[in-house]
């Protein structure tokens, strides 16, 4: 119950920029509770004066009075409902901004660790659900109970005797409610991670619809969704039926003691202790609790989705992002000097959590200033993993990497990626205009920058004979595109980016005959006067690579220049011989 309260005390301060709206609604909400008892008061007098008594004045004054609060009323839930949402609202548009942002700023190794549906399922489901708790939840709990108060002052103050026998179920109610909301929070918890896990199987189908037609898989990914529906389907049937048994319990509770309320309530009234004005008053009153109180218990449902909503969102944004500065005092960054900066890994080691093997281990080489240095080797020999060191997407366990002399630990991590270009082999493109994509990031770059950019790697001959040339939309991730129009696409990025490093990774492993002849053409400029780590499986393009370094098991076997590995007859030259003799015609 005490995390429970934290949690939403937590949320809550979400709407504390807010406050001046906050107050407004609170306001319209204790009047609209504080016009509840009013209406049963004006029966007793309606009763008591003007039925009995046959007060000609009580005859219209209450009629018109009885009119007005009911206007005051509507008047302050309206006031109430909308600057409610509206605080919820920009509650929430501010919570989105928060994950998104945030989730960006994770480390990869993050993102690894969980699946991509949760991720989605946190912005399209989580922050929902938190809104209903910050909006129709809040205004219940305040509204409801400022007007159980007022009511229940009423009847204290009506016939006190009476109240305690209302007051008498209080305790059952409330045991009845905890109960409930622990098994609400814990079905609640179990539906956000099979909507995550949902949300990623329809990404995931939708991304490779071709390979579900061409494979004949439509039915084995069907049964798959469907378990995973089904579970789904169970989890909130079970919340439900916590909810729906939650609020009759109650019902009959409080109907029990309403019983026996009448009862004596009848019996004072008989022996005139109770006028007939006042039997009725209390009666209205006591009946107006019911309303109030079932919503109360009925929101209870929301308030614990919400609060598993929060929790969720609130472990991802407690979550530390990558540190962009340095755990001491950063390091010097000299200029790059023309023609590149020096790239120098020395005996570096790394380990994937939960992997028994290192994917990196004692790595040492130099890339120095111009150069172009071409890692290869089968898959899981470590060559991405050594890219990815680099560009701090991990950190290494062991060893140090320098970049012109200063390990890029003690570097501000922007000051690194901004000397670091990437071209890898699934090109990542954005829905939005040719320039945007290929000045992403930099909406301040001049339109002649693009140009000669798109110019440089080989692209303006397609850009230009788009429809709208550079304003061209390109769909998600370039789908108007065809493989090697994508492919230039990154290299223009790469080219306007400028940066003394660049990381080739399996730039053209993926393109056909013409389209990879354009790309390497591209490829052949950007390269010029920086250095270069290529990553490839394609022997054959890597041949004129200053120096060729073999890895095996993370480990460099072999290192040299093609002609010079070829004639050691070594790992490399088994490589190209068996690649060679996999392409020869039959």
């Amino acid at each position: 119950m005490k995390a429970s309260l934290q949690l939403y005390r937590r949320l809550l301060g979400t709407i504390v920029p807010y406050w001046r709206v906050v107050a407004i609604s609170i306001a319209a909400m204790v009047l609209a509770a504080g016009l509840e008892p009013v209406m049963p008061t004006l029966l007793k007098s309606l009763v008591d004066k003007s039925l009995i008594q046959k007060d000609p004045i009580a005859a219209w004054q209450l009629p018109l009075f009885l009119m007005l609060t009911f206007l005051g009323k509507g008047i302050a839930e309206y006031v109430t409902n909308v600057a409610s949402q509206w605080v919820a609202n920009k509650a929430v548009a501010d919570l989105r901004q928060q994950v998104f942002h945030h989730q960006t700023a994770l480390p990869l190794a993050t993102h690894l660790a969980e699946p991509p549906g949760r991720m989605l399922s946190r912005l399209l489901y989580d922050i929902p659900q938190v809104g209903q708790a910050l909006s129709t939840a809040w205004i219940i709990v305040i509204r409801d109970s400022l007007v159980i108060v007022g009511l229940t002052g009423y009847l204290i103050y009506t016939a006190w005797e009476l109240t305690l026998l209302i007051l008498a179920i209080a305790p059952v109610v409330a045991w009845i409610i905890r109960v409930a909301s622990a098994r609400l929070r814990t079905s609640n918890q179990d539906i956000q991670t099979i909507t995550g896990r949902l949300t990623g199987m329809v990404d995931a189908s939708l991304v490779g619809v071709k390979e579900i037609k061409i494979f004949g898989a439509r039915d084995y990914e069907a049964a798959r969704f469907a378990q995973v529906v089904d579970r789904l389907r169970k989890e909130t049937m079970r919340a439900v039926r916590v909810s729906s048994v939650n609020v009759p319990l109650v019902q009959v509770l409080a109907a029990m003691a309403v019983s026996l309320v009448i009862y004596v309530a009848s019996s004072l009234s008989a022996n005139d202790r109770l006028s007939p004005g006042e039997f009725v008053a209390f009666v209205t009153a006591m009946s107006m609790l019911f309303e109030p109180i079932r919503r109360l218990t009925n929101v209870n449902a929301t308030i614990q989705s919400g609060l598993a909503g929060a929790q969720s969102i609130y472990e991802l944004l407690d979550s530390p992002p990558e540190p962009e500065q340095p755990a001491g005092p950063p390091a010097a960054l000299p200029a790059p000097p023309g023609g590149g900066s020096e790239v120098r890994f020395e005996h570096v080691s790394f380990t994937y959590p939960g992997q028994p093997a290192p994917a990196v281990a004692d790595l040492s080489l130099i890339v120095p200033p111009g150069h172009t240095v071409a890692l290869v080797g089968g898959s899981g020999s470590g060559k991405t993993t050594a890219v990815s060191l680099l560009a701090r997407f991990f950190n290494p366990e062991a060893g140090h990497i320098l970049l012109d002399g200063a390990p890029i630990d003690a570097l501000p991590l922007s000051a690194l990626r901004a000397r670091i270009a990437m071209v890898g082999q699934q090109v990542v493109l954005f829905d939005d205009s040719v320039a945007a994509n290929i000045a992403y990031g930099r909406p301040d770059i001049p339109r002649a920058a693009i140009e000669h950019a798109a110019r440089a790697a080989h692209a303006w001959e397609f850009i230009e004979k788009l429809p709208q040339g550079l304003d061209t939309p390109i769909g998600e991730n370039g789908a108007r595109l065809s493989g090697g129009q994508r492919q230039r696409i990154a290299i223009a990025r790469a080219f306007l980016k400028d940066a003394p490093v660049l990381i080739l990774d399996e730039a053209t492993s993926a393109l056909d005959t013409e389209s990879e002849r354009q790309v390497q053409a591209a490829l052949g400029t950007l390269i010029k006067g920086r250095s270069t780590l290529v990553i490839a499986h394609r022997l054959s393009t890597i041949e004129g690579a200053d120096t060729i370094v073999v890895m095996d098991k993370g480990r460099v076997v072999e290192q040299g220049r093609h002609a010079e590995l070829l004639a050691r007859d070594g790992a490399y030259a088994r490589l190209y011989r068996m690649q060679f003799q996999d392409e020869a015609p039959a």
